[in-house]
């Protein structure tokens, strides 16, 4: 059997949360907030959560078992909050086989339209009063959608109509499928409205083509019943909604489906069955997301920082011959009446009799030439001295930023992530740094035993400092990989002298937790932690250290170490 389709969030699954929904209404809206930019969730009292999603990957509607992490206020979970707060959920309306969900609201000042439109990149949540846009998740203006934008003050139109045939009233499916192209089940989900890939592949799996090129009068007759029973499921809301499991793989449909047996059933609520399968992906999708944004802005600030070593080092280069800089100067000062103007080189004898060519600015005169070279010769003099600070400064943060990246790209939960993102704000590396979310103030480095001694691993650049200069004993082994990203790894010596195993193997974590991971051996430098300082005014995570020596290990290859 080919893959299945992933599932969506298609008109049929909105309907089915919609009759789930609606004989719980009325209800009263007891708490607002927006804990995403593209998403808002409604305390309904007696009902319970209930979320609108117009995130453009992930849009979708429906109840949640447990109010979401965060509390935030955006501009249009505030809208909200100030016109709904208590307001009562009166009812609710879908059109069928459109991706629209209407719920009508009376609140204190008057009756309210919010209407949710989970149509993937074109996702967006509004609020109505008297047919006028009051606000949106995503506000449109005429630059961006001159058929429909979405403006406070505007009228609201509903998203345009799909102009393909809906479930019930296709007249000549085979014709229709004919002009199609691949599989029986994508030849249907481009044809007709309102159904997502897994229902249309469903639906051909019951009519007995998967992978049908030609349709013949009774392939079409049989998925053309198939669909008249799906638009009888709509309208009479005939819902019976089921969570598979397959190993890790989760999915769910409106009512069960013959593609998937063999999976394991359960039969459940729309909405549960949808937060089920698709919780955990979300988590994943937007902490990746937030991987890839924090990962640019910092190649972002490593390319500044490489840049502006480069020009450093030039600049030191030029210091060490700032001396001949002045010589050229003193020798067009000399020679200026031999210099004819308009050359971009000019021989002249140096102090000693020898020929020397100087570069020249053909635009200039001679004495302007030698004028420019003074000016450079000051400029180097004057920076000769900051120059090798500057220098070590700037390879510092380039170490600490090609850690910082590395952390990011191991990040595991959102902590993680939360806790590097403020590092990165404290230490002024991010533009933008985003709302500061409830993380611990002092992360718990990463503790493993190894052959009966305790053994620290930093977390993230702060975590490398906490390891190292507050936890770490003077006598206690530090471990680094050589020369690349990664972790600082204490190993707790307690008076005890470990063996040279060991050692060996608390080298393998710490290659483990480098950037030298997936290589097969890795150089670890290990020295006494009094071996260990931190340089003046150095971004955290980085240090300098001296009496190592350098073991060569295969980073850690049995299970994953235990965290």
């Amino acid at each position: 059997m080919p893959d299945l389709p992933a599932p969506s969030f298609d008109a049929v699954t909105l309907a089915a949360v919609a009759a789930e929904l609606g004989p719980l209404l009325p209800a009263r809206i007891r708490r607002v907030a927006q804990p995403d930019p593209h998403e808002v969730v409604l305390e309904l009292r007696g009902v319970g959560i209930l979320l609108l999603s117009a995130d453009p990957r992930w849009a979708r509607a429906h109840l949640l078992e447990a109010w979401p992490d965060g509390d935030g206020s955006g501009p249009f979970g505030q809208l909200l909050r100030a016109r709904l707060n208590d307001a009562l959920v009166t009812g609710l309306v879908h059109p069928a086989f459109e991706r629209v969900l209407e719920l009508h609201v009376d609140a204190l000042d008057g009756p309210y339209r919010l209407v949710a439109e989970p149509m993937g990149k074109h996702a967006n949540l509004i609020l109505v009063r008297d047919g006028l846009v009051v606000g949106a998740a995503k506000v449109i203006g005429p630059h961006r959608s001159r058929l429909r934008p979405v403006v406070p003050g505007s009228p609201y139109a509903p998203p345009p109509p799909d102009t393909r045939p809906r479930p019930g009233k296709v007249l000549d499916l085979g014709h229709v499928l004919a002009q199609g192209t691949g599989p029986a089940w994508r030849r249907l989900l481009a044809a007709v409205a309102g159904i997502g890939p897994l229902l249309a592949y469903e639906l051909c799996t019951r009519a007995g083509h998967i992978d049908a090129s030609v349709f013949d009068a009774a392939a079409a007759s049989r998925l053309a019943a198939e669909l008249d029973d799906l638009a009888r499921r709509v309208h009479q809301a005939d819902f019976d909604p089921r969570l598979y499991r397959q190993g890790e793989q989760a999915t769910y449909s409106p009512f069960p489906f013959v593609c998937l047996r063999g999976w394991h059933e359960v039969a459940t609520t729309m909405s549960r069955a949808i937060e089920q399968t698709l919780g955990a992906r979300i988590v994943d999708d937007r902490r990746q997301q937030r991987c890839r944004a924090l990962r640019g802005q910092i190649e972002s600030a490593l390319r500044r920082r490489r840049n502006a070593l480069a020009q450093a080092e030039r600049s030191l280069t030029e210091a060490t011959d700032a001396d001949r800089l002045r010589m050229f100067g003193e020798l067009l000062l000399a020679y200026a009446a031999q210099v004819p103007r308009g050359v971009d080189v000019v021989a002249l004898a140096d102090y000693e009799g020898r020929p020397t060519e100087i570069p020249l600015d053909p635009a200039r005169s001679a004495i302007e030439n030698a004028q420019h070279y003074f000016r450079r010769y000051r400029k180097v003099r004057a920076g000769a001295e900051s120059l090798p600070v500057r220098i070590a400064a700037l390879r510092d943060e380039i170490t600490y930023l090609e850690a910082a990246r590395f952390y990011v790209e191991n990040a595991h939960t959102d902590e993680d992530l939360v806790e590097i993102e403020q590092e990165l704000a404290d230490a002024g590396y991010l533009r933008h740094p985003r709302e500061r979310r409830r993380v611990p103030t002092v992360s718990q480095p990463r503790t493993y035993q190894v052959d009966g001694f305790t053994v620290w691993v930093g977390r993230s650049g702060r975590d490398n400092d906490r390891v190292t200069f507050r936890l770490a004993a003077p006598s206690d082994l530090w471990f680094h990989a050589r020369g690349q990203p990664g972790a600082h790894v204490i190993l707790q010596v307690a008076g005890r002298r470990p063996e040279e195993r060991t050692i060996e193997r608390v080298a393998a974590l710490a290659a483990y937790h480098s950037a030298g991971r997936d290589a097969g051996a890795v150089d670890v430098d290990v020295t006494e932690r009094r071996n260990v300082w931190k340089p003046k005014g150095a971004p955290p995570g980085v240090a300098h250290y001296r009496g190592e020596r350098t073991l060569r290990v295969r980073p850690w290859s049995g299970s994953a170490p235990p965290v």
